[in-house]
């Protein structure tokens, strides 16, 4: 004898399908299709949000990328600081004036080793301090200093005695009008009777020149200076065989 319940045996759960109207397809229960609806609400707008903070984020990294930087970049001072050639040039030492002499000169001029003389001035006095120098025929070496400590000395050699010197001298201060100052009181290397010339030379300035004596004899010298060698400022060379 079988038993079979009495009754329907389907659970009375409710079915989220339910029947469509007139027994068409099922539909979704009203509660559920909230539920649906919402989640997809909260979906995009959570996407919705991140997008924006991902877009703020993005914008606020861009925003302190270190470009200030670059623009501060030392160009101004390096090149503020690099001298110019333009600079440099105008700071670079004159020459001396036009026509005025600065190295010796004369005929009797040589080069080569020979007997070594020395010749100064007084520190104050327009004098030399050897009035007369004698030497041997043949090359020297003389080494002339100006021993003053606030004028201008020179040194000329001529064939001749006082009045040969005198007209030297002559010509030497006829340059002055054509130089400056008594640097250009020298004479021409071509005045007659010449010998041999120096360049003025500063206080306490010295120069050594090489020359080759003229025949035996006495022959004078002096400075040519603005009225020195009128002051008496004049010497004696004697050159023996």
């Amino acid at each position: 004898m079988s038993w079979r319940p009495s009754g329907d045996s389907r659970s009375s759960a409710p079915s989220p399908l339910a029947s469509g109207p007139d027994g068409g397809p099922p539909v979704l229960d009203p509660a559920l299709q909230g539920l649906i609806i919402a989640a997809f609400v909260v979906g995009l707008v959570g996407l919705g949000l991140m997008a924006a903070f991902g877009g703020a984020l993005g914008t606020a990294q861009t925003g302190t990328a270190p470009t200030t930087a670059a623009a501060v970049a030392p160009t101004t001072a390096a090149a503020a600081a690099a001298p110019t050639a333009t600079t440099a040039a105008a700071a670079a030492p004159t020459t001396a004036a036009a026509g005025v002499v600065t190295a010796p000169f004369g005929p009797a001029l040589a080069t080569g080793t020979g007997t070594s003389l020395s010749l100064s001035t007084d520190p104050a006095q327009l004098v030399f301090d050897q009035p007369a120098l004698t030497v041997k025929s043949g090359l020297v070496n003389l080494t002339y200093t100006n021993g003053a400590t606030a004028v201008q000395h020179n040194l000329v050699l001529v064939n001749g005695d006082t009045t040969v010197a005198e007209a030297v001298n002559t010509a030497a201060a006829a340059q002055v009008t054509r130089q400056t100052g008594g640097a250009g009181s020298v004479p021409p290397a071509t005045t007659p009777n010449l010998l041999l010339g120096m360049q003025m030379l500063n206080p306490g300035e010295k120069a050594t020149i090489t020359f080759q004596t003229p025949p035996p004899g006495t022959y004078t010298f002096f400075c040519t200076f603005p009225g020195h060698f009128i002051a008496g400022m004049e010497g004696t060379l004697t050159v023996t065989p």
